[in-house]
């Protein structure tokens, strides 16, 4: 073991330790504080009622909340396909922008229809006014200034841009909702500048190490100066964490994930199939499991038929169990029918029983298959995997 030069002193040693220390104590402290929040006086995904009290802590184990997930059997309080989607994992993906185009199709703004081997977005005109902020910004991604798109016309280099306020617009809407103090993707980079600044000290004090007589004196704080900016740079950059709204949001998203992803036919009430098929379909979308929530809904109706009869079946069908914005973004997707002139949702029920009941069922087992290939059309022209962080490039976005 080396011995300690004679001219250097036990304080001149401690002065080296308190950075060092100082920094170590200070990412902790940080570490600790990059945990998620959760409520801890109500079950793990509801939120206090006004009044009652809303004592929440950091969860105790990793970054965000890990314990046991019960199906949710409707969708998260207060939010969209594209939130949800976000406050899973706080990255907004090219699937959920394919999840909210669904959800506008279904509500009528944008009509979805294939054409050939590509699909056209359009909008309608009615009812814009409902649509959320990230939703309008959503949107134009990929129509710009147009009324109606073929993917396959749009040039990834074009949407790019736009993808990016695209991101933006979510990321802000979850911070507007109180589920993040701030960006979701914020690096929280400053603890790492102040590791740069210690850096920055240790090279001045290996200069007047070099320089100075009694240069010995200057290693153990240019030791520690040195280490501890290492520290701070190395793992000072950090997660954003989640308030205890946004852990109950993640909850409730994960419920309704699971409830979706495990979904059978003999859950759905026949009565309230078109609620169901409105709420279901998109959040499928953005949670990557539509073809079997498609599948089940198919065999939901294959369950009426056998319970009922093919003629009260399909008239469950027509009168309550579907409407027009399912049957326009099915008509849109897939071929609907074959040869059978369905111009409408009521024109099924001017045709043969058995003909008319095989086209919505053979429409809703398409419809999957049909999603996961518009979510790829959508991946072709949008990038995925969080390529910018939402930030890179837009002047404002970690501050708000």
């Amino acid at each position: 073991m080396t011995p300690v030069p004679a001219d250097v002193t036990p304080l001149e040693v401690l002065g080296g330790l308190v950075p060092l220390v100082g920094a170590a104590l200070t990412l902790l402290w940080f570490r600790w504080r990059r945990r998620d929040e959760v409520f801890t006086q109500v079950t793990p995904g509801e939120v206090p009622r006004l009044g009652s009290g809303d004592g929440s802590a950091r969860v105790r184990r990793g970054v965000e909340w890990k314990g046991s997930v019960a199906p949710r059997f409707h969708v998260p309080d207060e939010s969209t396909p594209a939130l949800s989607g976000t406050v899973i994992d706080g990255v907004v993906h090219g699937r959920d922008l394919t999840a909210t185009l669904v959800d506008l199709a279904l509500r009528g703004i944008v009509s979805l229809e294939r054409e050939g081997d590509d699909w056209r977005v359009s909008r309608t005109g009615i009812d814009e006014t409902s649509m959320a902020a990230h939703e309008r910004v959503l949107l134009d991604a990929v129509l710009g200034g147009s009324p109606s798109v073929r993917l396959g016309e749009l040039r990834k280099a074009e949407v790019a841009h736009r993808w990016r306020e695209a991101e933006i617009a979510v990321y802000r809407a979850v911070v507007d909702r109180g589920w993040y103090a701030k960006h979701p993707r914020s690096r929280n980079g400053w603890l790492a500048a102040l590791g740069l600044v210690l850096v920055l000290g240790a090279a001045v004090a290996g200069v007047a190490s070099g320089v100075a007589d009694d240069h010995w004196r200057w290693v153990p704080l240019g030791v520690g100066l040195g280490v501890g900016g290492a520290l701070l740079v190395r793992l000072g950059r950090g997660r954003t964490p989640r308030t205890a709204l946004g852990s109950a949001a993640r909850i409730q998203a994960l419920g309704y994930e699971k409830y979706l992803a495990t979904a059978e036919a003999h859950q759905l009430r026949r009565e309230e199939l078109a609620g169901e098929v409105r709420s279901m379909l998109p959040y499928a979308v953005a949670f990557g499991v539509a073809a079997h929530v498609a599948s089940v809904l198919g065999d939901a109706l294959r369950a009426a038929r056998i319970a009922e009869g093919t003629e009260t079946a399909l008239a469950m069908a027509v009168d309550g169990a579907l409407d027009p914005g399912v049957f326009q973004l099915m008509s849109g997707l897939v071929d609907l029918g074959g040869d059978l002139d369905v111009p409408d949702l009521g024109a099924l029920g001017d045709l043969v029983p058995d003909d008319a009941f095989t086209a919505l069922v053979d429409g809703f087992e398409g419809l999957g298959s049909a999603l996961s290939s518009f979510a790829g059309s959508i991946g072709d022209v949008i990038p995925d995997g969080d390529v910018l962080d939402g930030c890179d490039g837009c002047g404002g976005c970690i501050d708000f």
